[in-house]
């Protein structure tokens, strides 16, 4: 466990707790993601968050995957992996920020801030240059939050995910350069 703040907590997340983890990125990310996928999500979710794909998943020595907690409960999920750089666009020495996901619930609580300072500081400790992430280009909310935790719009590119709405196939890559 590792304590952020107070109320704030990140618990690892292990294999035996997929079936915790499959239903509370299921609600976060269908209400995240409306219109966007043919079949409301369902083939991205099983691919992305399969027991087979966790497993593979918490394999990567590079890989830290989290339950999000704040006031005792589960609200999301925080991955990163380092140092991982993308394949689109040059940005070595690199932490991928892989997945940010939070319930609506707790949106506007200064918890996704605290989660990216968190992520920063492990990226300094480990003496890494740039964070990385991608955000789907129809999401205006995170760009602007992205942006104003001093993120650069770095790359664009499509998705070719069948069951993706060709219209939400575009894909941001952006970059946080760090003071190492």
């Amino acid at each position: 466990m590792i304590q952020i703040t107070e109320k704030l907590v990140l618990r690892p997340i292990q294999i035996s707790a997929h079936s915790e983890l499959f239903p509370l990125i299921r609600g976060i990310y269908k209400n995240a993601y409306p219109g966007f996928w043919v079949d409301e999500g369902d083939w991205y979710l099983d691919l992305c968050y399969s027991i087979e794909n966790l497993t593979k998943e918490l394999s990567r020595p590079s890989s830290y995957y989290f339950f999000v907690e704040f006031e005792g409960e589960k609200v999301g999920i925080l991955k990163y992996d380092f140092p991982f750089s993308p394949r689109q666009v040059e940005i070595p020495n690199a932490l991928k920020l892989h997945r940010l996901y939070l319930s609506e619930v707790v949106q506007g609580k200064g918890i996704a801030q605290e989660l990216m300072n968190y992520v920063e500081q492990i990226a300094i400790a480990n003496q890494l240059e740039n964070i990385w992430l991608e955000a789907m280009e129809h999401k205006l909310q995170a760009k602007r939050f992205y942006e104003k935790m001093g993120f650069e719009l770095v790359h664009t590119y499509q998705l070719d995910f069948e069951k993706l709405l060709p219209e939400s196939r575009g894909l941001h890559v952006f970059r946080k350069r760090l003071k190492v």
